[in-house]
C-alpha cells in the first residue's frame, strides 16, 4: 500500500474520512434534534437549532475541503491521473446527500409544520445515516491499519537494511536507503518529482526505451512466431482468461492469462506457455522481470489515463494480435504495436490505452525492472512490495 499513495496520504486520507464522518454525525443529528421537538421533549427555538448546526456543517465542509485537496495532489499524481473518477464516483455523492438531507431538513424545521407524516418520511434517511456512519468507521479503521503496517514495514525496512550494511557496506543501499526515507517523509529534503510514486534515486526515467536500453529482450521478437502459437491456443481456453481491473482506470474490458508473478512461473499458465516461458527464463538471467501476462484488450474499449505507483520498472508489449486504429500515448506521446515487435515504456508517467477497432488487441506485457538497478536493490524493491523480509538480497 505504501507505493500506492504513501503514509501521508493515508493520513490526509484518514482525516478526510473523519471530517465525512462528522458530516454524517451532524446530518443524523439535525434530524434526530428535529424529532425530538416534535415530542415536545426539548423546547429550543427551530432558528437557534439550525444555526447551530449551519455552523457546524460549515466547518465541516471547510475541512473536508481543506484535506481533500491536499490528500487528491498526493494520490491522484501517482495512482490515476483523473480526479474526476474518484470523486464523482464517491466523495461528491456523498457530501452531495449529507448537504441535502441536512439543510432539507433545516427548511422543514424552520417552517415549523410538523407531522408524524414527515417524521415517518425522515426515518430512511435517519437509518442510511447511521450505515453511512457505520460504513466510513469500517473505513476509517482498515486506514488506520494500514497507517500501523506502514510503520512496521519502516521499521522492518531498517532492520534489513542494517543487515545488509553489515554484509556489503554502505556504498551498494545508499540509493534504496535514501529513497525509503524520502518515502517515509524522513529525509529532509525531497529531490524526486511527485508525479513518479516511489523511485530509487538516481535511475534513469523517461516515457519511452528502446531495445537497445535492454538488448537482450530482443529474443522475445526473434521468438515471435513461437509466442504468437502459444499465446492464440491459450486466449481459446476460457479458464485462463481473467477480468483485468486497475482501480478508476477501467471497468472492464481488460483481459488477462498470468504466466510470471512476483518473478516466479504461473502454475496453471505452464501447460499452455511452455516454450513462451522458456523463453523469459532465458531473457531473465540478463534482465530480471517482475512480471508476464498476455493482456487482451476488447474493442471499442479506453484505458483511461493514469499513473502505475512505482517508477522501478519498464514496460515491455509485444505486439501479438494487433489490429488498426488501436495505439497507446506515455507521456503526451502516442505510439502503436506492431506484430511482432516490442514497445517499452515507463509505467509511472501517465499512459493511456485505446482500441477503437471491432476487434481485440492482443500484447504479451512483460515487466522488467530498469537495467541500472542492482540486484541488491531489485531485491530489496521485491520484499518491500511483498512484504517478505526472510530473504537474502545480493
Amino acid at each position: 500500500m505504501l507505493i500506492i499513495y504513501g503514509i501521508n496520504g493515508k493520513k490526509y486520507l484518514l482525516l478526510l474520512l473523519l471530517c465525512q464522518l462528522g458530516f454524517l454525525f451532524f446530518g443524523m443529528l439535525s434530524i434526530f434534534v428535529y424529532v425530538i421537538k416534535i415530542d415536545g421533549i426539548l423546547d429550543i427555538p427551530s432558528s437557534m437549532i439550525s444555526l447551530l448546526l449551519c455552523v457546524l456543517y460549515a466547518i465541516s465542509a471547510l475541512w473536508i475541503g481543506l484535506f481533500w485537496d491536499s490528500f487528491s495532489k498526493l494520490m491522484f499524481s501517482v495512482y490515476a491521473t483523473k480526479k474526476v473518477i474518484f470523486q464523482q464516483r464517491f466523495i461528491i455523492p456523498i457530501l452531495l446527500l449529507c448537504l441535502l438531507a441536512a439543510y432539507t431538513t433545516h427548511a422543514i424545521l424552520l417552517t415549523k409544520q410538523f407531522s408524524n407524516l414527515l417524521i415517518v418520511s425522515l426515518s430512511p434517511l435517519f437509518l442510511a445515516s447511521i450505515l453511512a456512519i457505520l460504513a466510513t468507521l469500517v473505513i476509517i479503521g482498515i486506514v488506520i491499519k494500514e497507517i500501523i503496517n506502514d510503520k512496521k514495514i519502516y521499521i522492518q525496512s531498517q532492520h534489513k537494511l542494517t543487515e545488509l550494511r553489515k554484509k556489503f557496506g554502505s556504498e551498494p543501499i545508499r540509493r534504496i536507503e535514501t529513497s525509503i526515507n524520502l518515502a517515509y517523509n524522513k529525509a529532509f529534503a525531497n529531490p524526486l518529482p511527485p508525479s513518479q510514486g516511489f523511485t530509487v534515486i538516481g535511475i534513469t526515467s523517461k516515457p519511452w526505451y528502446e531495445i537497445s536500453d535492454l538488448p537482450k529482450v530482443k529474443l522475445l521478437e526473434d521468438k515471435y512466431e513461437i509466442i504468437h502459437q502459444e499465446a492464440l491456443q491459450a486466449r481459446e481456453s476460457n479458464t485462463l482468461l481473467k477480468p483485468y481491473y486497475y482501480p478508476g482506470v477501467n471497468m472492464g474490458g481488460w483481459d488477462s492469462i498470468y504466466l510470471v508473478r512476483g518473478g516466479k512461473k504461473v502454475e496453471e499458465s505452464i501447460l499452455y506457455f511452455p516454450k513462451t516461458l522458456e523463453i523469459l527464463e532465458l531473457i531473465s538471467n540478463h534482465t530480471r522481470l517482475e512480471t508476464a501476462e498476455l493482456l487482451v484488450l476488447k474493442p471499442g474499449e479506453i484505458v483511461k489515463p493514469h499513473r502505475d505507483p512505482a517508477s522501478s520498472f519498464i514496460i515491455c508489449q509485444l505486439g501479438i494480435s494487433i489490429p488498426e486504429n488501436c495505439g497507446i500515448s506515455v507521456g503526451g506521446e502516442s505510439r502503436t504495436w506492431k506484430e511482432g515487435k516490442c514497445l517499452f515504456f515507463d509505467p509511472s508517467y501517465e499512459h493511456t490505452v485505446w482500441n477503437y477497432s471491432d476487434k481485440p488487441r492482443v500484447v504479451l506485457l512483460v515487466v522488467f525492472y530498469k537495467p541500472d538497478l542492482t540486484n541488491i536493490e531489485i531485491d530489496f524493491i521485491h520484499m518491500l512490495d511483498s512484504g517478505d523480509w526472510s530473504q537474502e538480497p545480493g
